[in-house]
């Protein structure tokens, strides 16, 4: 799985998951089929959040 140089990858990070942890992606915009559901037998979850701003 590639996601250097992606520009709707907003963040990476691990996530809790029911039976353990899991990698999350932080993605602008639904990414389509092309993000595995597993990497190395964790599961990932994609999480469309939007477009990141700066907060005062």
């Amino acid at each position: 799985m590639t996601l250097k140089g992606r520009s709707d990858v907003r963040g990476i990070g691990i996530a809790r998951a029911s039976d353990g942890y899991q990698l999350q992606v932080n993605v602008s915009r639904s990414p389509g089929p092309d993000l595995p559901g597993a990497v190395d037998g964790v599961d990932v979850r994609v999480r469309v959040v939007g477009a990141i701003r700066a907060s005062a």
